[in-house]
């Protein structure tokens, strides 16, 4: 059966964030449908071995069943030239990566910024990895920038955090552009930033001036002001 251009839309941007939940597959590629047509492509796909359904995402701090979570399937793998086993388990990091792109979609649509460049993993040398970069445009404010996201899950010791922004400051010794984008960790809730906020503050003052954090919910208000 031949794919259509959605049906492979659908599969690389599977494969772009390894997991993604139905509701981000919804929102970015089938918003001028009814909701009952992401439900049948979703599910031929899955039929046909595209896609595999790895459990439900929980929601709320219950844990309750929440949409489904997808992962490229054998036949998806193959098409896509793609390695690697099938995960059992969902992967909440990934699931949290795609939320983050997609409050910037949203923010896209209503006008308070353009995406002109992303990347998830993106290579930062000599030892960084961004969970996620990003090029925007601010139209209103008449300029641009770039970020390198880091996505929080409260999981990481201060230790960890600190390796990885000393990791992204040895990048902004290497490098000789004039512009070194900040380092803005993207976290959940009012508690994490403040714990996040605290550690930075403890860091050198150039590191203090990289590092920044800030909640998913509020995050394209806020890089409109960086």
């Amino acid at each position: 059966m031949e794919l259509s251009d959605r049906d492979l839309a659908v599969l690389k941007l599977v494969r772009t964030f390894s997991q993604v939940a139905a509701t981000h597959l919804t929102e970015l590629l089938f918003g001028d449908r009814s909701h009952s047509v992401p439900d049948k492509v979703l599910g031929r796909l899955v039929r046909l071995g595209y896609l595999s359904r790895v459990g439900r995402r929980a929601t709320g701090s219950k844990g309750g069943a929440g949409a489904y979570v997808y992962q490229l399937g054998r036949a998806g793998r193959l098409l896509l030239d793609v390695d690697g086993r099938l995960s059992p388990n969902v992967n909440n990091h990934a699931l949290m990566m795609a939320d983050t792109y997609l409050e910037l979609r949203r923010a896209e649509k209503a006008g308070l910024l353009s995406i002109t460049d992303w990347e998830v993993e993106r290579r930062v040398p000599p030892s960084v990895r961004a969970d996620l970069y990003v090029s925007l445009d601010f139209p209103p404010q008449g300029r641009s920038s770039n970020f390198f996201l880091e996505i929080d899950l409260s999981t990481e010791q201060p230790a960890r955090i600190r390796e990885k922004v000393a990791g992204y400051w040895r990048a902004v010794e290497m490098s000789t552009a004039d512009y070194f984008p900040y380092v803005v960790f993207v976290v959940k809730d009012q508690a994490r930033r403040n714990e996040l906020a605290r550690l930075f503050r403890q860091l050198p003052a150039e590191q203090q001036e990289m590092a920044k954090v800030h909640r998913l919910d509020d995050l394209a208000e806020s890089l409109v002001h960086l």
